[in-house]
């Protein structure tokens, strides 16, 4: 069980970057920030649309519970090529943990309008309330891509002195890592969810290393 789990949890990748496009499809439905008070106010007062934003939420939380068995994995990988104490790994990997809080804040935020009209029926959205919570989620959206940079440069970082992935995909990395830093700009997270695929990809097709053997002080 633990090698048919080494070989394809790297697959629980690419079924991450599915379930958050799918939620993040779903919000994209909804008004924007500079619509006017009557157009926010009629799109959640669908019923529809309210549901649209329930699911969303959901199956996007299902692609931050595949997104952390993927880091998961990754983190193995990266512990037999490096070694231990395996900093980098442990880089990758922390940065990924901190990442995940920030995604599913970001996405809760954005359906909050949702949540509280599909709960309630004598809720009444503020437009300016709905600007208020879209734009914040919008940053901590932002911040989720630039946290997930320290993921894609300390793993190029481990493949670099390992070979443990091959290297222009390693020096690739450190560009898409740049790209992630601008993160304000939307786009960039097109760029996290290609490197989550190239990168499971490439776990599945190269077998496990054998785990880096630390050296003993002699006796």
């Amino acid at each position: 069980m633990k090698q048919l789990w080494d070989r394809w949890a790297p697959l629980t990748g690419p079924l991450s970057v599915a379930c958050s496009l799918v939620g993040v499809m779903l919000v994209l439905n909804q008004p924007q920030d500079k619509d006017s008070d009557a157009k926010i106010a009629a799109y959640f007062a669908g019923h529809s649309h309210r549901v649209h934003g329930v699911v969303g939420f959901f199956v996007f939380l299902a692609g931050i519970l595949l997104l952390l068995a993927f880091l998961t994995s990754l983190r193995e990988r990266l512990v037999a090529a490096e070694g231990q104490p395996g900093r980098l790994s442990t880089l990758a990997f922390g940065a990924g943990i901190a990442s995940l809080p920030l995604w599913a804040v970001s996405m809760l935020l954005a359906n909050a309008a949702s949540f509280a009209a599909n709960e309630s029926s004598a809720f009444r959205l503020d437009p300016n309330t709905f600007r208020m919570l879209a734009d914040t989620a919008y940053f901590a959206w932002v911040a989720a891509v630039v946290v997930s940079s320290v993921i894609v440069w300390a793993t190029s970082a481990v493949a670099l002195r390992t070979a443990v992935l091959p290297r222009w995909y390693a020096r690739l990395g450190i560009v898409a890592g740049v790209v992630q830093l601008f993160g304000f700009f939307f786009f960039p997270f097109f760029v996290w969810w290609l490197w989550i695929i190239v990168t499971s990809i490439l776990l599945i097709r190269r077998p496990s290393p054998t785990p880096a053997r630390v050296a003993q002080p002699a006796l």
